[in-house]
């Protein structure tokens, strides 16, 4: 999840300098830490050392040209302003982390497919390994994961690819050596020449 903090003026990134400390600030500056720690991406720009920063977010930008500079900070989730005027406190942070979560993974959620779909999709995992065909193999496992197909079912159709695959090469070795034997001469037959005849 990308979060960006669009801050009012300030005397450095944080805001956290100074002989007077804003405690919003202080306690937003652990917020970033903390969600950061999670694996979000957060960003923070304020107006004087940062201010180019604001032109990558528009909607920022109009409303700050509607709504002056007194609604700074914005506070926006995946490029959304969500909140404005105010630092999030730690309970609002948390609210807005579940909730994205909570939306992404419904996004996420497999498609829903009959199980002719599904038979079809691992046949077509099982014989893209048989054949080598790694383009397919590809192709078929990203579906597979779409439909929601467990990866014990993927996995169990890769193993009968490779057992298909493994014996039509031992056919082949096995082939392969019949015709070496048809042309080697009989063991008890006489090389020409040899003078055993």
């Amino acid at each position: 999840m990308k979060i960006t903090l669009l801050d009012p003026a300030m005397c450095c990134n944080t805001g956290v300098c100074g002989p007077e400390v804003d405690d919003a600030l202080v306690q937003t500056a652990a917020h970033v830490k903390w969600l950061k720690s999670l694996g979000h991406e957060v960003h923070r720009h304020n107006l004087s050392n940062d201010g180019e920063a604001f032109q990558q977010y528009p909607e920022a930008i109009a409303r700050l040209r509607e709504e002056g500079m007194e609604a700074l900070p914005y506070i926006l989730l995946n490029e959304k302003v969500i909140m404005a005027g105010k630092y999030p406190s730690k309970a609002e942070w948390m609210q807005l982390v579940e909730q994205e979560t909570l939306e992404r993974a419904s996004k996420d959620s497999p498609i829903q497919v009959s199980p002719k779909q599904k038979t079809t999709t691992l046949i077509a995992i099982g014989a893209a390994i048989a054949s080598s065909n790694e383009s397919a193999l590809k192709h078929y496992v990203t579906a597979a994961k779409k439909y929601g197909i467990a990866i014990q079912e993927i996995a169990e159709a890769m193993n009968i690819g490779n057992e298909v695959k493994n014996s039509i090469s031992q056919e082949i070795i096995n082939q392969a050596n019949a015709l070496l034997n048809e042309m080697q001469p009989a063991s008890n037959a006489c090389a020409p020449g040899s003078g055993c005849c």
